[in-house]
């Protein structure tokens, strides 16, 4: 899991910030966020702004569990697929 990920106990939730030079980009990201929670049928809150992401992962338990974790690994991939030719 990348290092822009912020974790916080109560609630349960991984957060993080992800920045895009192009608008084509983010939205190329959001699909591939899109496709890796149906996926992983866990679904995060989003928001976005013209070059930026916030994504919260909420944990469907008291304490994150290996689920968010994947969510959150899945979601650095595609921002690195997305990213990667800037």
């Amino acid at each position: 899991m990348n290092e822009r990920w912020k974790m916080k106990k109560s609630p349960a939730s991984l957060e993080a910030r992800f920045e895009f030079s192009t608008f084509e980009k983010l939205r190329s990201f959001l699909d591939e966020l899109a496709e890796q929670a149906d996926l992983l049928n866990h679904h995060p809150n989003i928001s976005f702004g013209r070059g930026h992401v916030s994504v919260i992962i909420y944990g469907q338990a008291a304490e994150l569990q290996e689920l968010d974790f994947a969510l959150a690994h899945g979601i650095d991939e595609g921002f690195h697929r997305v990213t990667q030719y800037s």
